[in-house]
C-alpha cells in the first residue's frame, strides 16, 4: 500500500484507487505527471511500490532505494525490499558469500541523516552525564566524546568513494567495455553492485566479485 500523506489529496487519492483497482500503469503514469508536486521520498516509495507490484523488479527496487537514500525506512518499504530479494535469482551485494559485501551493503542502505541523528543523541549523552557526574575526568569524557562519534564515522567510512547502482532489466555483463567483447553472464533485472571505473558509456562492476565485468550506463539506474 502507499504511504500515508499527512495532508490527504487528490493526487493520493487517486493513486490509491488506480492501485487498489490494479490499474498500474495509470499509477505510473500519474506518479510521472505528478512528480513536481510529491515529496521526494513520496514519490520514489510510490513508484517503487507499483513496480514491485507489476513484478518489474530492477525498477522496483531502484526507486525503493532511492526513498531509503532519501531519508524513509519505514516497515512497508522493508518488506517490498525482502520481497523483491526472495524473487532475484543471481548474485546480489546484500546476498553476497562476502562479509565485506554485506556489510557494505547495509550500510548503503542506512540514511546519512539516521547517522547524524545518532551521532547527535550519543553526544548530548555523553555530555549530560559528564554535567551529573556521571562519568568524571575530562579524559573519560574525550573517550565517550570519541565512541559518539563512531555512527557517523563508521557509515561514511564504509561508504567513501563508492558508487551503488541497480540494473533496471535483464542485462548483459562483458569482459571489456564494448558490446564487441565476449558476454561474461546475463543476470535479471533488480541486482545491486558497487561499480568501479568508467570507460565512456560503460561501467566496472567491483563487487559482488561474481558479477565483475562491464556493463552499459543506459542498463543501470545510479543510487
Amino acid at each position: 500500500m502507499f504511504m500515508a500523506n499527512t495532508n490527504i489529496n487528490e493526487i493520493s487519492k487517486s493513486l490509491e484507487t488506480l492501485y487498489l483497482d490494479g490499474k498500474f500503469d495509470k499509477a505510473i503514469d500519474l506518479l510521472l505527471e505528478s512528480k513536481s508536486q510529491l515529496s521526494a521520498v513520496d514519490f520514489h516509495y510510490n513508484l517503487g511500490t507499483v513496480y514491485t507490484k507489476m513484478g518489474d523488479l530492477g525498477p522496483g527496487r531502484y526507486h525503493l532505494e532511492l526513498a531509503m537514500k532519501k531519508g524513509y525506512i519505514g516497515s512497508d518499504l522493508l518488506n517490498n525490499l525482502t520481497v523483491i530479494k526472495s524473487k532475484i535469482q543471481g548474485a546480489d551485494l546484500s546476498l553476497s558469500n562476502d562479509l565485506g559485501d554485506q556489510f557494505i551493503g547495509l550500510m548503503s542502505q542506512v540514511p546519512v541523516s539516521y547517522a547524524i541523528s545518532i551521532t547527535l543523541v550519543l553526544l548530548i549523552l555523553s555530555i549530560l552525564l559528564y554535567k551529573f557526574k556521571q562519568v568524571k575526568g575530562k579524559f573519560a569524557l574525550s573517550i565517550l566524546l570519541l565512541l559518539s562519534l563512531a555512527p557517523i564515522g563508521v557509515h561514511q567510512g564504509a561508504l567513501a568513494g563508492k558508487t551503488f547502482a541497480i540494473n533496471l532489466n535483464e542485462m548483459k555483463i562483458y569482459e571489456g567495455p564494448s558490446a564487441v567483447y565476449d558476454v561474461k553472464a546475463t543476470i535479471p533485472g533488480g541486482l545491486k553492485f558497487i561499480l568501479g571505473k568508467q570507460d565512456s558509456e560503460w561501467f566496472y562492476i567491483d563487487h559482488p566479485v561474481s558479477l565483475a565485468g562491464w556493463v552499459k550506463k543506459e542498463d543501470i539506474g545510479l543510487l
